[in-house]
Parts: C-alpha cells; sequence; structure tokens
C-alpha cells in the first residue's frame, strides 16, 4: 500500500462525523511540540505547532500548526469533527502562552 503523498507547505482539513474516525495523516500530527493558548479579550482559544519564534515587526510566526475546529451543537456534543493545517500562522498583538503539548494516550 503506497501512503498518502502530503505537502507540508499547503493548508489542509479534515473532517468526520461525530460517530466516525478523524483520519489525519500521521506526519502533520507527530511534529506537534508546542500547545499554544491564545488569551484574547472575546474568546480563548488553543492550536499546537512543531515550532514558533519572534519575527519583525514584533509579530510571533508558528509553524506546522494545527487546529481542532470541530463543531459543537448547544449541549456542547460534537456534530462534525474538524481539523484544519496551516504551514505558518502569525500573530500580532496577541497574548499567549506557550506550554509542551502532551503526547496523546490512545
Amino acid at each position: 500500500m503506497m501512503a498518502e503523498r502530503v505537502n507540508l507547505r499547503e493548508q489542509n482539513q479534515w473532517q468526520a462525523g461525530p460517530n466516525e474516525e478523524l483520519k489525519i495523516p500521521e506526519v502533520y500530527i507527530t511534529r506537534l511540540k508546542y500547545e499554544i493558548v491564545v488569551l484574547d479579550q472575546k474568546k480563548e482559544f488553543t492550536f499546537r505547532c512543531s515550532g514558533y519564534k519572534r519575527v519583525r515587526g514584533g509579530a510571533w510566526r508558528f509553524d506546522n500548526v494545527i487546529i481542532d475546529s470541530s463543531k459543537l451543537n448547544a449541549k456542547g456534543e460534537v456534530e462534525l469533527k474538524r481539523v484544519t493545517y496551516h504551514p505558518q500562522l502569525q500573530l500580532i498583538n496577541a497574548t499567549f502562552m506557550v506550554v509542551p503539548a502532551p503526547e496523546e494516550i490512545d
């Protein structure tokens, strides 16, 4: 069986129903070392990345970003599992906290 070809320079998205398994190629998730918690005034959110650094102008650049953008119903139950991948993401004038990404436990 031939492995699925991936291009880490392109944005990607995967989704599955609430009772389906979400299948993401391993290369996207094995590199994630950091969990970033963005502390916005309106809403706190998190994402994972493989690395980050400060760039010109005071912004922060994050590499190989995975964001869980699953859709929840009013009860907080998952209606649609959805994960997006972004090769890079930049935050400007945003407060955030970096923690080591916990390893997944099967």
